[in-house]
């Protein structure tokens, strides 16, 4: 098995929030307006690759036939010039540009189209991502109403994961038809769910199952006897020539890489109505989350190379280290018994804002990464995860200090009523929780 291989990427979101409301983490964080000197910081961590946006609403705003890489090619050449190699992403939790929607019948046609001009623009990239986290983008979009168009709705939901299904699998086709090496690398949330109660455990079943949705629409394995095939077709609207469809066309991907964060674990229970859905890091008895059995999981499933492709949590820079190392250390103990883990990805290199409410409210709360938080205007600073970053690249190791992290203190947990009554309020996930801002990067 290969060295385990770094990368270090930013936060690159451009949401359509709803029908008014975009917003744009590449000019909130101000990675448009550095490419060289960004470059310079994610060569300077010792990492392999870096995760890079290209991204459609950017570059085609208004026309699906004009097109502006120019913004973009600053930054891939200025990577390329430092020995990183990109692993470009086309639409990251968007849903594509004002002339089109997750639900628009064309919207598979056009992302392809904008997929081949972007392999013709920058025809020596290897490594893609069409859609980031496709499964996750629809949920939020179509199931629980957080993104435009704002829907909580299965037959929406369906039609938005076959609509980004096809539109990746052509996206591949038409890359390939100008590189034909080039890699599909697709990311998506790995997910735990855990069962409260009896009442609540068919429910689980069906949900754990849809936590490899994405994967297996694209590769082309739903279908016949598959768990979720009488739920997208008898619930969701999806016909029989649809999954025909994308079983003709699939495409595996060459990579997937997981993304994990503590609320991407879910303790479900029975309320009386519908079941209750709260981060399992807030309840007592639920241990801290962890990257490691979910990935050995994954991998008995899908048979598919693995990654891990964002290493991030909202907490003081020493906890971020603790994270991060823990994360590494699952990764190397799954290849030291021999799991086809390939990367594990630092992720937030510039930092993030306002992503404790999933970007509908604007608190401008920003999070430090890799790199403080600069803004469009600031300096970013190394943090002690770059100084970490660059001792696991030196020596393949992480000291953690032995820091205790947020999600492993008994002080986290909260009452289940507690956590309801949160969300009744209208308080992001976790609002409780703070992360000292006073605290050295």
């Amino acid at each position: 098995m290969s060295d385990l291989e770094l990368w270090a990427s930013p936060e690159p979101t451009v949401a359509r929030v709803d029908s008014f409301v975009w917003r744009d983490q590449i000019a909130e964080t101000g990675l448009d307006r550095r490419p060289e000197d960004d470059a310079e910081r994610i060569a300077a961590l010792g990492v392999r690759a870096s995760r890079v946006p290209v991204l459609w609403e950017r570059v085609a705003p208004s026309d699906p036939h004009t097109r502006d890489f120019s913004e973009p090619q600053r930054r891939l050449d200025a990577l390329r010039a430092r020995g990183i190699e990109p692993i470009v992403t086309l639409l990251h939790h968007g849903s594509g540009p004002s002339y089109t929607d997750l639900l628009d019948p064309a919207f598979p046609l056009w992302f392809a189209e904008y997929a081949e001009a972007a392999a013709r623009a920058f025809p020596w990239v290897r490594r893609w991502t069409p859609i980031n986290e496709p499964l996750t983008t629809a949920r939020f979009a179509t199931l629980y109403g957080v993104w435009f168009p704002n829907m909580s709705d299965d037959r929406a939901f369906g039609r938005a994961m076959v609509n980004q299904t096809l539109a990746q699998q052509a996206a591949m086709r038409r890359i390939r038809s100008v590189t034909p090496d080039a890699e599909f690398v697709l990311t998506e949330d790995l997910q735990r769910y855990a069962a409260g109660d009896a009442g609540v455990e068919e429910y689980v079943a069906f949900l754990r199952d849809r936590v490899y949705l994405s994967v297996e629409l694209v590769a082309g394995h739903v279908g016949g006897d598959h768990p979720l095939t009488e739920y997208l077709t008898e619930r969701c609207g999806v016909n029989a020539f649809e999954l025909a469809v994308m079983q003709r066309d699939a495409t595996p991907p060459d990579l997937v890489a997981f993304n994990h964060y503590p609320h991407s674990e879910r303790y479900v229970f029975s309320t009386g109505a519908a079941p209750g859905d709260v981060p399992a890091v807030y309840v007592a008895g639920e241990g801290p989350p962890a990257v490691g059995p979910l990935l050995r999981a994954a991998a008995d499933r899908l048979r598919m190379p693995l990654a891990v492709g964002e290493i991030h949590i909202h907490a003081p820079a020493a906890e971020r280290v603790r994270w991060l190392a823990q994360h590494v250390a699952d990764v190397q103990a799954l290849r030291a018994g021999g799991v086809d883990v390939r990367a594990a990805g630092a992720w937030a290199a510039f930092g993030m804002i306002d992503w404790h409410s999933l970007l509908r409210r604007h608190d401008g709360r920003t999070e430090d990464g890799i790199y403080t938080f600069a803004g469009p205007d600031g300096v970013p600073e190394p943090t002690l995860v770059a100084q970490a970053l660059r001792a696991l690249a030196t020596t393949g190791r992480i000291d953690d200090g032995a820091v205790r992290g947020w999600w492993e203190r008994d002080d986290r947990v909260r009452s289940l009523d507690e956590l309801l009554a949160q969300r009744a309020a209208g308080l992001p996930e976790g609002d409780h929780i703070r992360a000292a801002t006073a605290t050295p990067a």
